[in-house]
């Protein structure tokens, strides 16, 4: 069975910090995402704040079996409106294996807006299969 679209789970915890009852809080971001062709993508990390996303990892699964590696690419856009990559992340091991990163974080004074996955396989043929707003006051981000 095929799974397409996306199926996403935040959760959201809440820590109170010490020194005059300041809280911070963190919303971990869960998204399972399908290309149209079939691969698979598991993507999690966490808002931080409103400047912040970091403790991203992505784990890219071959299951189409084309003889095609497929790769993700992820970016964010910052608060001044610039679209920031933060890099492909490949996945040559073929059919019906898996590829794990831990490396997806960002940080930029004007703040992030979103992050977005962009799913690709060799050849060209890219989608971009989830995009994410960033919860923390996005009122308070320059247009």
């Amino acid at each position: 069975m095929r799974r397409t679209g996306l199926v996403v789970a935040a959760a959201t915890a809440l820590a109170l910090g010490a020194g005059g009852g300041t809280a911070r809080a963190e919303a971990t971001v869960l998204a399972d995402v399908s290309a149209s062709w079939g691969d698979r993508v598991q993507l999690r990390f966490t808002w931080t704040e409103r400047h912040t996303v970091e403790g991203g990892t992505v784990t890219v699964t071959d299951t189409t079996c084309d003889d095609r590696p497929v790769y993700v690419s992820v970016a964010v856009t910052t608060g001044a409106g610039r679209t920031v990559p933060l890099g492909d992340r490949h996945h040559t091991g073929g059919c019906g294996t898996s590829a794990e990163f831990h490396d997806i974080a960002a940080s930029d004074e004007s703040g992030i807006r979103r992050l977005a996955l962009t799913i690709c396989r060799e050849g060209g043929t890219c989608e971009t299969r989830y995009t994410g707003a960033n919860p923390y006051r996005l009122d308070a981000l320059p247009v």
